[in-house]
């Protein structure tokens, strides 16, 4: 058998609750401190007398059963099922360090463990008359979703769910036009915003913040001061899908090697996606770009449709954009 003290600030919460001296939120934030049984006075109980108390649990969970009195005293607390089976016991004395006190005077001590749902019923004998208070306090879990935000791409769809559940759900979202919810809480997203999708259920409303973002790719420019001096290099810092289905990736050329250049050679290109899966490549054996010294240009490449590996637009925003390829210049001599 479990002892209370291994779950003090429940057990102290619990009792404080029944005892009707303080309110607090569970510390568990996807479970509640649920007051099975109820203790509204104090009971007066004999030396050596059994004292019987039944109790059902609606559902499997973590249970509490808690005894309060006015000073520490030594009892013994058997636990029986439906059949009246001996399950378990517990002997606490006055002297048991497990003992817990509140401002009022109150000294709470008892017993913890997993229920099944059921009937149940235990039997309290205290060594001496004592004054006391019982409770049964159930840490059920409480519905609780998946995700309280979430961030999809335009044009893609990922699932919220709800757990520890007892009822059935009904989704909805603050604005379909941005992200729509299914039945069964697929959220499609549509275009570019912020909407909440709600998830009805046990009596409660769960909620997600939803935003969408285009499907794009970005990076930040590359700039002369990234690049040491005697060398040039290019990046993609942008890509999109035009409307025929064309992908079209931005670059930016940056020259710091010291001469003026004039050409790109063996350009490569390729696009990954988020699983790493070649969406798109692209290859251009030389391509005129005059660069001046300690300067940059942007440039783009189209990938028309009938050439992407990938017909089916991809998640841009998680994808990653590779590049490689050399520069040229010309030496140019003065009679």
């Amino acid at each position: 058998m479990k002892n209370v003290c291994k779950k003090i600030t429940c057990f102290l919460l619990a009792f404080l609750l029944f005892a009707g001296t303080a309110t607090a939120a569970a510390p568990n934030v996807n479970a509640a401190i649920k007051n099975i049984v109820k203790s509204e006075s104090w009971e007066n109980a004999s030396a050596g007398v059994p004292v019987t108390k039944d109790f059902t649990i609606p559902t499997s969970c973590e249970v509490m059963l808690l005894v309060g009195v006015q000073a520490p005293t030594s009892f013994t607390m058997m636990l029986f099922n439906s059949e009246d089976l001996e399950i378990d016991s517990i002997r606490i004395t006055e002297s048991d360090p497990s003992w817990l006190t509140d401002n009022n005077g109150v000294y709470a001590n008892g017993y913890t463990n997993m229920f099944d749902a059921g009937d149940y019923h235990v039997s309290i004998t205290f060594d001496n008359a004592a004054a006391f208070q019982f409770a049964v306090v159930a840490d059920e879990p409480e519905a609780a979703i998946s995700n309280n935000e979430l961030t999809i791409t335009e044009g893609f769809t990922k699932n919220l769910s709800v757990k520890d559940n007892t009822g059935s759900i009904k989704w909805k979202s603050s604005k379909s036009s941005i992200a729509a919810v299914d039945k069964d809480g697929k959220v499609t997203a549509k275009k570019a915003g912020k909407c909440v999708v709600t998830a009805a259920v046990d009596g409660k409303e769960l909620k997600c913040t939803v935003t969408v973002k285009s499907n794009k790719y970005a990076a930040a420019k590359l700039t002369n001061s990234e690049i040491p001096y005697g060398k040039a290099s290019w990046e993609a810092y942008s890509a999109s899908y035009s409307k025929n289905g064309d992908l079209v990736i931005k670059c930016r050329m940056v020259n710091n090697c010291g001469h003026y250049s004039e050409y790109l050679k063996n350009l490569s290109i390729k696009v990954k996606t988020a699983k790493g899966s070649t969406a798109a490549a692209y290859k251009e054996a030389k391509r005129s770009l005059y660069v001046a010294d300690q300067s940059a240009k942007n440039f783009s490449i189209t990938i028309p449709k009938s050439k992407l590996k990938i017909k089916k637009p991809i998640d841009l925003r998680n994808a990653t954009i590779i590049t490689d390829g050399s520069y040229g210049y010309t030496y140019y001599t003065y009679n």
